[in-house]
């Protein structure tokens, strides 16, 4: 037992300060007797005698007077122990005796102060930094009590990282920028005390966020599509753009590319995630995909490979798309359109809801038209000519509405998403072709475009639209860098 100052309070002349809910006080009710408190270790073993009286129902044990969350205790009670007592804080443990489940004693109180120690930290603290990650290294002392490690970021004790007992690294990801960072690592003893802390100070220096394409082919060039290959071609022209190959995939840092884009537009292509190309499916893939993603990149997934928000965990299994082509295509004379208004027909009332996306940043900057007449603007992405009817999208009438006003909105709470457009022509809620799938502790970002009107490449000649397709494409990677 460690030394400690232990102090009786007679039974309090009050109780109204330490009044559980639901009992009505009566001053005369028997209380309990040789109240004690006693430090053994770094808990307070607190015990008492309860009186010699009928219908005890209950024992209240109180804290510091915090009269909101009351301990009970059960009828036979005659002992309690507290862990976490502040050291050097004067603890006040106040044990009422409840009658019949409806009457309630006045309160009989002791204190006790557990010692103050200087507690014995870790030694050996040693920082590195990969992008903006810090890699924290230490030595743990030796000794019992240790119970796990601390690590305190510029003194936030309130979001302290918690580690278990035997810990000797720790890797903290997505570090702030041109910022002084000082992380201060304690070993904890018995769970609730810190010891003295090591610190080390870091300052990561600006990085400029890259992003990447990731490839299925050895060369842009020997890309099996003509729409993919222009898609890629234009991609390596922009800014900080960078062409990912497969088997970088595992040690892809998200820091330092903070947004993937994987397209995959292709002729004769079977319906099903697992008929995606070897490189991004296999079981290798997708689980670098997903370390990438959890560790907070973001994905951009168009065309066919929308489907990969099944095995990444954006949709439940039972939710992948299910309209979907891969055919040759044809000819046509209208224009291919895509709609930010989702459910026109209930814009001017309706049991369902209307949902204007057009002022969403990824249409940034894109002038929005009708050019087919149908009424409300549209953003066109391919002009008449031959088209490859190449969509990869969800039916949200298979989901149903749910709880909720329509099948949109029901779509959205199940995802996690925002549908941010429609078939152009669809006034109503049946089609979620352009999606945004928010961060959640498992996954990050990442936005989903399944348009058969997305297409890089027409066929029959220039797109008159091809400026849409490409602001619109850089709008995405910008949004979710």
């Amino acid at each position: 037992m460690i030394g400690a100052a232990v102090t009786f309070v007679a039974s309090l002349a009050s109780c109204s300060d330490f009044e559980p809910t639901g009992y009505e006080p009566l001053p005369d009710l028997p209380v309990v007797s040789g109240m004690d408190a006693e430090v053994v270790g770094r808990d307070v073993h607190v015990s008492w005698t309860l009186p010699a009286a009928d219908g005890i129902t209950d024992v209240i044990f109180i804290r510091d007077a915090q009269t909101s969350s009351p301990v009970s205790l059960g009828p036979s009670a005659t002992s309690y122990v507290i862990k976490g007592q502040p050291m050097g804080v004067e603890g006040i443990y106040t044990v009422k005796v409840c009658y019949d489940d409806r009457y309630v004693s006045q309160g009989v109180s002791a204190t006790a102060v557990i010692p103050v120690e200087e507690l014995p930290g870790v030694s050996a603290l040693s920082s590195s930094t990969s992008g903006r990650k810090v890699t924290l290294s230490w030595t743990n002392p030796a000794g019992e009590g240790v119970t796990g490690v601390r690590i305190v970021t510029n003194g936030d004790e309130a979001a302290a990282i918690n580690l278990p007992a035997g810990t000797t690294e720790y890797t903290l990801k997505a570090q702030p920028m041109e910022t002084d960072l000082s992380y201060d690592v304690q070993a904890m003893y018995d769970s609730y005390y810190p010891s003295v802390s090591s610190v080390v100070k870091v300052r990561i220096p600006y990085i400029t966020p890259k992003m990447g394409y990731l490839m299925t082919a050895p060369s842009v060039a020997e890309l099996p599509d003509d729409d993919e290959r222009a898609a890629a071609a234009w991609f390596v022209q922009q800014e900080n753009a960078e062409l990912i190959w497969p088997d970088a995939l595992v040690s892809l840092d998200p820091d330092v590319y903070s947004v993937l884009w994987i397209e995959i537009d292709r002729v004769g292509l079977p319906l099903g995630w697992e008929n995606l190309p070897a490189q991004i499916c296999s079981d290798e893939a997708i689980a670098a995909l997903r370390e990438y993603s959890a560790n907070g990149g973001s994905l951009y997934l168009s065309n066919m490979a929308t489907q990969l928000t099944v095995p990444l965990g954006f949709v439940p299994d039972n939710m992948a798309p299910t309209v979907f082509g891969s055919g040759e295509g044809g000819s046509g004379d209208d224009v291919w359109v895509i709609n930010p208004f989702l459910g026109v027909d209930f814009k001017d009332g309706s049991d369902q809801g209307y949902y204007d996306r057009s002022a969403h940043a990824i249409f940034n900057g894109i002038l929005l038209e009708d050019p087919n007449g149908y009424g409300y603007l549209n953003l066109p992405l391919i002009g008449p000519g031959h088209r490859e009817d190449h969509n990869c999208l969800w039916d949200c009438n298979i989901y149903g509405r749910g709880q909720y006003p329509d099948v949109i909105a029901n779509f959205e709470a199940v995802t996690g998403s925002l549908v941010l457009a429609t078939w152009g022509h669809v006034r109503d809620h049946c089609v979620a072709g352009l999606v945004e799938f928010f961060a959640t502790p498992v996954h990050g970002r990442c936005v989903a475009n399944g348009f058969a009107a997305y297409e890089w490449n027409q066929n029959s000649g220039a797109n008159p639209y091809q400026a849409n397709v490409e602001k619109l494409t850089a709008n995405i990677l910008d949004y979710l860098k």
